[in-house]
């Protein structure tokens, strides 16, 4: 790999994991079907067990064939030979993967995903802004994103979370501060703001899910889902409530009191 930007860490490494595991799992059913005398395509994987598909008593647990898989017992026939022992209920064939097999159930496998995957979605907010404070009240915030298949929603809903945290300290408090020389001001946490729990709303979030065709988990990208929209969001909801009062466009964020009240005085002169 070369390290997880632009939320490639489901599309490459998940998609690579996925294809590995399809791999292992043809090599346990191809182990088991030889130790069943069975076909491949019947071994059923459930439970910690393979079993010939309509004859569930007919089987062999995966700690049994990976026992029999191991490369000293293929590589011995005597050992090969006790598979009874370890699985009473299989008639083994000697082997549980033929001549000139690989032994072992591991596994490597790579993905190269053929395009780039966007997810895409919508962000709304609704604020209050005190003229007199300069404060500003998110009084709702609403997310809607697509990231195609969710292997996990909880973690998906952490993603969004952080992501929408991480975006309001982007619209209210992040700044680097720079005196007249080019000396940054705020170089350390004790200068520079960052929002507490308690600085971020309540996160209303709809899940939608539309799988990607450019892979086979059919997943998009999550972690950028809730930062990069939320600047803008909350400035045009800024610009909005200010309209009234014929404030200047929101230019840049972070929006704090002190430029809210650049915006307010500005309307006052130009009145």
């Amino acid at each position: 790999g070369v390290a997880t930007f632009a939320s490639r860490a489901a599309v490459v490494s998940g998609n690579a994991v996925h294809v590995a595991a399809v791999s292992a799992r043809a090599r346990i059913a191809q182990a088991a079907a030889n130790m069943l005398e069975a076909d491949p395509d019947d071994i059923e994987l459930e439970d910690g067990r393979a079993f010939v598909r309509g004859t569930s008593s007919r089987g062999v647990t995966l700690a049994e064939v990976a026992t029999m898989s191991n490369p000293l017992r293929y590589a011995f026939n005597k050992a090969a030979q006790t598979a009874t022992q370890f699985a009473p209920t299989a008639r083994s064939t000697g082997k549980p993967l033929p001549d000139g097999e690989r032994p072992g159930i591991e596994v490597s496998e790579y993905y190269s995903p053929p395009h780039a995957t966007w997810a895409y979605g919508v962000h709304a907010a609704l604020v209050e802004v005190d003229p007199v404070t300069c404060d500003i009240d998110v009084k709702r915030y609403v997310c809607v994103h697509d990231c195609g298949n969710m292997i996990n929603p909880m973690i998906v809903e952490g993603q969004v979370a952080g992501g929408v945290a991480q975006g309001m300290g982007g619209a209210f408090y992040e700044k680097l501060e720079y005196d007249e020389n080019g000396v940054l001001r705020n170089a350390s946490f004790m200068d520079f703001l960052v929002p507490y729990a308690t600085e971020i709303p309540h996160i209303e979030m709809v899940h939608m899910e539309t799988p990607s065709p450019l892979n086979p988990l059919g997943v998009k990208g999550v972690g950028e889902a809730g930062t990069i929209p939320v600047g803008q969001v909350i400035a045009s909801a800024v610009e909005d409530a200010l309209s009234p009062l014929g404030t200047p466009p929101v230019r840049q964020v972070p929006l704090s009191p002190s430029a809210i009240h650049d915006l307010l005085r500005e309307a006052r002169v130009s009145v």
